[in-house]
């Protein structure tokens, strides 16, 4: 078995179990949980989902979150929270220590069903929200033209008014 830092692959893949486990259990999982269990989690901890929503207007799980939003209403996002909860969440564990052991011909295996269900599942969460930042671009020129417009204007308008006062004070003299 070769050290983890030798296989670049397996150190970035090991890094991103790493670095997923908390997000997912303290952030992406939260909707799912009971109240029961939602109750003993330190405050702080309760209240990072809603944090995370305000810091990055994350639909998805701002979605997910809010008692508004119907419940047939991102049901398709919900169905992979709960493919995330148990088995991607299970898979990061796993993979953590398979790759820090050295991969089996098995662990190679749920690495790849893993990775093909997760990118899967996460190209519908990229074309929502790029669905919404398509939106948002068909205002923006209706934004930035007229800003532009009206500082060019207001610039010539400047002009207009030196060039007057100029001929006014010519006129003077």
């Amino acid at each position: 078995m070769s050290r983890l830092t030798s296989r670049p692959l397996d150190l970035l893949y090991f890094a991103f179990f790493f670095i997923h486990i908390p997000s997912t259990l303290l952030i992406d999982l939260q909707p799912m949980y009971p109240p029961a269990l939602r109750a003993l989690l330190p405050a702080v901890v309760q209240n990072l989902p809603a944090w995370y929503v305000r810091f990055s207007n994350d639909p998805l799980i701002g979605g997910a979150l809010s008692a508004a939003t119907p419940s047939h209403e991102l049901v398709w996002f919900r169905s992979f929270m709960g493919l995330e909860a148990f088995f991607q969440t299970p898979v990061f564990f796993i993979g953590l220590y398979g790759l820090y052991k050295g991969l089996t011909p098995a662990l190679t295996v749920l690495l790849l069903l893993y990775a093909t269900s997760t990118a899967t599942t996460t190209l519908p969460c990229i074309a929502y929200i790029l669905s919404r930042t398509l939106l948002l671009g068909s205002y923006v020129p209706f934004f930035l033209i007229p800003l532009g417009m009206a500082l060019d204007m207001a610039w010539r308008v400047y002009v207009l008014a030196v060039r007057g006062e100029t001929k006014k004070k010519g006129k003077r003299e």
